[in-house]
């Protein structure tokens, strides 16, 4: 064996004694359905009481609710707290005070739009809440998942929180990762990019066919050499785009079989493999400012950055969104960012997760800064720094409990490019006339696949 191998070797040897020591203890393991939800959250309400204990979350759709799509869900969501005023107004003048509460993009929005940007603080509810056997699996199976390889990935989990009392930043990323989605869903949704004058353009319309194995809970495991998340985005505008298809893959362990993409163009007439859809390159359905690997929050194989946990923290984050989710594109996209009038944000605790590119990786970011929110593991903030250490991007991910599912979920999100001085709107699923995810019955085996898009192309 040569010294680069052993070297090789005795690193994903540390990883793997590294993540042997950092299991939860049995007394932690214990605390789960007590002091901590069964998703690994503080129970209890934080010391002045402002953020509640979780008492369940909302279970049930309210009689208000009236989907697009009848039993199969979605929206439009009726806001569940539509009379609420806000407790306070945090603008440049007041930030000071709630600095310990801020994600530096909230800090740096505020001192480049002082006279129109401001965060509208609403009381907090503990709105998550998912299908019964969420919690079962995840208490049961506590001690089964664990890390692999050296991206890593994740092995001997299923239909579950996979690290609902994390050690590290990687198990804290897979739990994001692996967040509860229904199966099997579709739906519609607008982007738009709004320009350093306020200029709006339609960057994409796309109806979504979304499959996630993980949570098929008919299954004992995601199948043998299958992703366990697929989706196939078909765009229907703007004119020049309709007919462009995307099939994206994702398995559980990248080292042994990393994301896949594929493309089908109509005037090419011929699916095309799509290597460079991941890292740093930028998605064109954004407008040219969403990298591939902040899809979602976080997208892709996690071997260029170091991801550290620096624990939980309190912070005012956008929670129980009903406005901006509904809200058409005149209504929320503003000159210079959304309008705030359209946003609602909560005190949370959320984990905090720093990702720092390691030595001899290329990348375009240097930092990339997750908020997960502890009672879902959803993304709901992210900040990343440039090369020179400037804040680059901040994405917000205006966040709704879809209660007739029951699931929580922040597929939105509102980017930022402090760079370039533009924001992008994308994936507005509740908006007038979109369907956001509805469930549907689940497709054939071969649906999610290569062959299958050059099938349902348009010629």
């Amino acid at each position: 064996m040569n010294n680069k191998n052993k070297i090789m070797l005795g690193a994903v040897g540390l990883l793997m004694i590294g993540q042997v020591l950092g299991a939860p203890s049995e007394d932690e393991i214990a605390q789960l359905g007590k002091t901590l939800t069964p998703m690994g959250a503080i129970k209890a309400a934080s010391a002045d009481g402002t953020i509640p204990a979780w008492d369940g979350g909302v279970c049930k759709p309210p009689s208000d609710y009236k989907p697009i799509m009848g039993d199969k869900g979605g929206s439009p969501y009726a806001d569940l707290f539509n009379n609420e005023k806000p407790l306070y107004v945090i603008t440049a003048a007041n930030m000071a005070k709630y600095d310990k509460q801020l994600d530096e993009g909230n800090k740096e929005l505020l001192k480049r739009y002082p006279d129109s940007y401001k965060l509208e603080v609403y009381p907090t509810h503990r709105t998550a809440c998912y299908p019964q056997f969420v919690y079962d699996n995840t208490i049961k199976n506590v001690r089964k998942p664990k890390l692999v390889g050296s991206a890593p990935g994740v092995a001997d989990a299923h239909a579950q929180v996979p690290f609902p009392i994390p050690k590290s930043g990687y198990e804290v990323m897979w739990n994001a990762l692996l967040r509860y989605e229904v199966p099997y869903m579709e739906g519609s949704q607008d982007a738009y990019l709004i320009d350093t004058s306020g200029g709006k353009t339609l960057t994409s319309t796309q109806t979504i066919a979304n499959r996630n194995l993980y949570w098929d809970n008919s299954l004992d495991s995601v199948p043998a050499n299958q992703p366990y998340w697929a989706l196939i985005a078909t765009t229907t505008a703007p004119s020049s785009q309709v007919g462009t298809k995307q099939l994206r893959q994702a398995f559980l362990d990248p080292d042994q079989r990393d994301s896949m993409a594929w493309s089908y163009i109509p005037g090419q007439r011929r699916v095309r493999l799509a290597p460079e859809f991941k890292y740093d390159t930028v998605s064109t359905t954004s407008g040219g400012v969403l990298l591939f690997d902040e899809i979602q929050g976080f997208d892709g194989k996690m071997d260029k950055f170091d991801f550290k946990l620096l624990g939980r923290r309190e912070m005012l984050v956008p929670y129980n969104d009903y406005k901006a989710w509904a809200a058409s594109s005149d209504q929320i996209n503003a000159p210079k960012h959304v309008n705030p009038d359209l946003m609602r944000w909560e005190l949370h605790r959320v984990w905090v997760v720093e990702g720092t590119l390691k030595p001899g990786e290329r990348h375009v970011q240097k930092v990339k800064r997750f908020y997960i929110d502890e009672d879902s593991w959803t993304f709901l903030a992210y900040n990343s720094e440039d090369q020179s250490g400037k804040i680059q991007h901040v994405i917000h991910f205006p966040a709704i409990q879809q209660y007739e599912k029951p699931a929580f979920r922040s597929s939105q999100y509102l980017l930022y490019d402090l760079s370039k001085g533009v924001y992008a709107n994308g994936s507005m699923m509740g908006a007038p006339g979109k369907t956001g995810f509805a469930v549907v019955q689940p497709w054939s085996s071969n649906f999610f696949t290569p062959s299958s898009l050059a099938g349902t192309g348009v010629r």
